[in-house]
């Protein structure tokens, strides 16, 4: 059974909105005039329908309910659309991935089989997953962790294939593609397009607490300075995030409330640590990825293709692609091989010509 924890940490939301109290005392009273109409089934008198009296009886009650209610004064800045976000995290969020310690070493056994070559980093993750596992701990749990290497070493379908085996939400950020903070912490309100993050969105739509948070190319993304002297950054936004002692009631800028934000699990990968601050540097366990050899790369291919589904005439097509490159299939990436694979299958789902 799934492990669910608190995930608002400084809110309590009633089940019923304030504009669905008037409707459901009518029905109440329509229930009650009802069953009092009736005995053992058969008609007893007549049904009184509601009218103009009842309803009005009815609105001044709901009224004096909103105001009691309102005393509380908790989340009154919420509209009604922000409150169905959050409904299904008020009971708490779910805490997904291995239970066992036989769960722990099928996952990074799976996951050696498939990137020998990430030996180092498979290892250490192993090792979080079984230390979380033997103090108590439900679910996946890992440090947050930086993998450095070349581009196309396979470092995003490492991460990706970790969260598919744990059977957790993945969330991809690139932070080559911009350096502003609202991927990651949101947009406050009053601005245009305020909304929360990407990562507590996906915690609050899937109503899981530890999904799998990728973030592509940190080492990229920088500071941006408005024209009145506000700064933004990809990295401060992290800062309280990977702590977890703020990040247990981490504030959200959009929702103004605070969540549980210390069980997700951050991966990032980057090519150069030292462009990284060293506030962040200092909150991640840093990872170096060797490439792949080209035995390996070729391993990779025939289980990767097994995994798909795929033809042999397919996968033959792709070897011969690849040995085609210019400097052989030793210099060949593990992301060429994952996009040559998603254009095949893409090509395979056409209709057939006659």
């Amino acid at each position: 059974m799934p492990n669910t924890i608190p995930f608002l940490t400084d809110l309590r939301l009633f089940k019923t909105d304030d504009a669905d109290i008037e409707s459901r005392l009518r029905l109440h009273l329509e229930e009650i005039r009802y069953l009092s109409s009736t005995e053992g089934g058969q008609p007893k008198e007549k049904f009184r329908p509601l009218v103009l009296y009842d309803k009005n009886r009815i609105h001044r009650r709901a009224q004096k309910i909103i105001a009691a209610r309102r005393r509380y004064g908790q989340g009154q800045h919420l509209s009604r659309t922000d409150r169905k976000l959050l409904k299904p995290v008020e009971c708490g969020a779910i805490i997904e991935g291995p239970g066992s310690e036989h769960a722990v070493d099928e996952i990074a056994s799976q996951l050696f089989e498939e990137m020998p070559w990430m030996q180092q980093v498979i290892q250490e993750i192993w090792l979080d997953m079984r230390h979380h596992v033997v103090e108590g701990g439900v679910g996946l749990k890992l440090r947050p962790t930086l993998l450095v290497g070349g581009a196309g070493l396979g470092k995003t379908h490492l991460v990706r294939r970790l969260a598919e085996l744990s059977k957790l939400p993945t969330v991809h950020i690139d932070g080559g593609t911009g350096s502003e903070a609202f991927p990651v912490s949101g947009l406050p309100r009053g601005w245009s397009g305020a909304e929360c993050g990407r990562p507590l969105k996906t915690m609050l739509s899937k109503a899981v607490a530890n999904p799998v948070v990728i973030i592509d190319e940190v080492d990229k993304a920088g500071v941006v300075r408005s024209s009145v002297g506000h700064s933004t950054s990809l990295h401060s936004a992290l800062l309280g995030l990977l702590e977890s002692v703020s990040a247990r009631d981490w504030p959200c800028p959009y929702f103004q409330v605070g969540f549980d934000m210390s069980h997700i699990n951050w991966l990032m990968t980057c090519n150069d640590p030292e462009r990284l601050p060293m506030l962040l540097r200092s909150r991640l366990r840093t990872i170096f990825v060797t490439p792949p050899s080209a035995r390996q790369i070729g391993n990779f291919i025939e289980k990767e293709a097994i995994r798909r589904n795929m033809s042999p005439d397919d996968t033959e097509c792709l070897i011969k692609k690849l040995h085609e490159q210019d400097r052989g299939i030793q210099e060949v990436s593990v992301r060429l091989v994952i996009r040559m694979m998603d254009e095949l299958h893409r090509l395979a789902t056409l209709p057939v010509k006659h």
